[in-house]
């Protein structure tokens, strides 16, 4: 029977059971996930590779240093590496610590020395690694391996290199990518807009924009686009945008904010104390003169 049969089958103890609940908290200390780690070693847990997995998540995400940092000691210390979301989710730990080049690292050695098969996640991490990093020539290696691995026509995959190409100011690269997939999703479209915006390039960008469906355009694609107006100091047409947001969020409002008040134009601030979020905040400015005005 394979590692991933037996962890489908397990049957789980009343031990294992509590040491599950604790970590499914929303909160935890150090302190806690170090005592479940030593009742775990106590007790011969640390098979049980759900777990296990379960522990390596919430040590990374309770303390992404240090916490992270005890993970990948603990991840080193298990012999047989080859369930893919155990792996995944010590690469996942390390981008959302931002150690980039040990995600990367890690893949390589589990690819030499491990019976590993990557799958849609692993590849999504790495490129999203690669793409916040700036590191274009181990992207390229990413991309390489997604098409090695037969993963070039996953959407979640693609889309990942879409954005990667784009943070690396590839945009051309981006934008062959986003022409070879068969599906699209509204992150897709997104991606690639963000790219050409990062790129200083938006008036391509506001082509794309206009190209998407409009029950595609989500807050994410409104909130780069305004983004990228703010940037260039162009208020009116990000106000036109923000006007035309069927829903808005924190983002939304911050961007117009700080644009406003970059620009020298009006400060805006969001008074929130009698209106709900669903509702959007009540602002308030003062212009050149010193007026103060409201606006629903």
């Amino acid at each position: 029977m394979s590692e991933k049969d037996t962890q489908s089958t397990w049957i789980w103890t009343p031990k294992e059971r509590k040491c599950l609940s604790i970590l499914q908290r929303k909160t935890h200390s150090r302190a806690t996930l170090l005592q479940i780690h030593a009742f775990m070693l106590r007790n011969a847990l640390e098979t049980n590779l759900n777990l296990l997995t379960k522990l390596i998540a919430t040590l990374s995400s309770s303390d992404p240093q240090c916490g992270t940092h005890h993970a990948r000691r603990l991840f080193g210390q298990i012999r047989l590496k080859s369930n893919t979301f155990l792996c995944n989710t010590m690469m996942k730990a390390h981008l959302n610590s931002r150690q980039f080049s040990e995600a990367a690292v890690l893949y390589n050695e589990l690819r030499r020395k491990d019976s590993f098969g990557p799958d849609n996640y692993t590849f999504s991490t790495l490129a999203k690694c690669c793409g916040l990093s700036f590191s274009l020539f181990e992207g390229t290696e990413v991309h390489a391996h997604v098409v090695k691995y037969g993963f070039k026509s996953n959407l979640y995959v693609a889309t990942a290199l879409v954005d990667m190409y784009g943070k690396l100011g590839k945009i051309d690269f981006a934008k062959k990518m986003f022409d070879e997939m068969i599906e699209r999703s509204p992150v897709s479209w997104t991606a690639l807009i963000g790219g050409y915006v990062r790129n200083g390039e938006m008036g391509t960008a506001k082509e794309l924009f206009d190209l998407m469906l409009e029950c595609d355009k989500d807050t994410a694609a409104f909130n780069v686009m305004i983004d990228g107006y703010v940037k260039l100091g162009d208020m009116e047409k990000a106000k036109r945008l923000f006007d035309d947001m069927p829903e808005r969020n924190v983002v939304s409002w911050t961007s117009m904010i700080d644009g406003y008040c970059s620009n020298g134009r009006t400060c805006l601030r969001p008074e929130t104390e009698h209106t709900s979020f669903q509702r959007g905040p009540t602002l308030s400015w003062t212009g050149p003169t010193g007026t103060s005005h409201k606006e629903p």
